[in-house]
């Protein structure tokens, strides 16, 4: 690093300049927008002045960068950076970007581990000193061409992050736009869909179909679990209203002894974990006694309570706060009262529903994908 970059210290007097920090996970940011005001004070006149395109090496430890992390200015032109921070600037044969970039790699950790001389301060800061943070070796292409074709790529994938970022925080506002607006405890919901203007109507939960309450196989009889049996449902393997991933599965022995709930069932947390509900989609399963099963009669429609339930979680957690701990038995469940629409509706929305869930799902799976395409390119571009 010493070969190739030059220390950055002091500022001119110049305090009316934007004031920045650095985030391991988002980079540059102000304080005002980290910290929801200016928490410099006094310190500010030893800040350093930091001009576009030089860096700063944030040696603070955290859970996103345990060894720090690097960020080279570059939204800003010209900005006020805490002292502390190891800053320089690139005087030949790379570019900031590439800097950047290759301290994303994990393998310079070791490096960055061998001269932190003991761990984090009070201040959360690792002691590690300019000078051997200098000592930090780099591999950089002799073709300043090619470094920058490199830095090309991730201008690329930062953009379509940022992109698909956008995309997913605006899918999950019209997702929640929609739950809410679509779905009432009033006659009519707040937005009609055309062709369906029916009175909704107040039912119990125990109008909806049948509720069955869960149960589990003494757990130190081992024949009563297998390795594919039966999914054996608890809160704990609940993800959301379509996802739970089950870590156990029950035997045919251990069936004769579970609740089973039939695909197309709304389970629904009623102890502790109130809000975990998910909906019996693939095939039926068993369930613990922490979760009360609605499977739909022939006048409802399963998808629509699914998300319906997320209104009667509400209302559980209101008869359930004062308690010590969260419970609500089945009868108290079974008369828990819901506004429901004609069948006709329900499939309506419940279709609106189930697509912008469904795309929310498609843009944050596309997010992981391109980060773990950057990952593997930092990793192979990079030696």
């Amino acid at each position: 690093m010493e070969e190739i970059s030059e220390r950055v210290n002091g500022n001119d007097n110049r305090f009316n300049l934007p004031v920045l920090t650095i985030s391991a996970k988002t980079g540059w940011m102000t304080q005002e927008d980290r910290f929801s005001g200016d928490i410099s004070g006094k310190q500010k006149k030893n800040y350093t002045l930091l001009h576009k395109g030089e860096l700063s090496y944030n040696h603070g430890n955290s859970k996103v960068a345990k060894y720090g992390a690097v960020f080279s200015l570059q939204n800003y032109s010209e900005a006020l950076i805490p002292h502390v921070y190891h800053s320089f600037k690139i005087i030949k044969e790379t570019t900031p970007v590439f800097i950047e970039n290759f301290f994303k790699k994990k393998d310079v950790n070791k490096q960055l581990r061998k001269y932190i001389s003991s761990s984090a301060r009070m201040d959360g800061l690792l002691n590690i000193s300019y000078s051997d943070f200098m000592k930090v070796h780099l591999f950089i292409s002799q073709k300043i061409s090619e470094t920058k074709q490199i830095d090309k790529i991730f201008e690329i994938l930062n953009s379509l992050l940022s992109l698909q970022q956008r995309k997913l925080e605006l899918m999950k506002q019209l997702y929640r736009y929609l739950l809410e607006n679509l779905n009432t405890e009033k006659k009519h919901p707040n937005i009609f869909i055309k062709g369906n203007y029916s009175h909704w109507n107040k039912v119990k939960l125990s109008d909806l179909g049948e509720i069955r309450t869960g149960k589990t196989p003494t757990p130190s009889v081992r024949s009563n679990y297998t390795n594919i049996g039966m999914p054996f449902v608890t809160p704990t393997e609940i993800v959301d209203l379509y996802n739970y991933n089950t870590s156990r599965f029950i035997s045919n022995s251990g069936l004769k002894k579970a609740q089973i709930a039939p695909k197309g069932s709304i389970l629904v947390t009623c102890i502790a974990s109130i809000g975990k509900n998910t909906c019996v989609f693939k095939e039926k399963v068993a369930f613990n006694q922490q979760i009360n099963a609605v499977t739909p009669n022939s006048f409802n429609d399963s998808t629509f309570l699914a998300f319906k339930s997320l209104q009667w979680s509400k209302r559980i957690d209101c008869l359930t706060a004062n308690t010590a701990m969260q419970i609500i038995n089945k009868k108290d469940f079974s008369n828990i009262e819901t506004m429901v629409p004609n069948l006709n509706e329900q499939k309506d929305i419940s279709k609106i529903w189930l697509k912008s869930y469904s795309l929310t799902y498609k843009y944050s799976d596309a997010k992981k994908l391109i980060i773990r395409l950057k990952k593997f390119l930092l990793q192979n571009l990079f030696i």
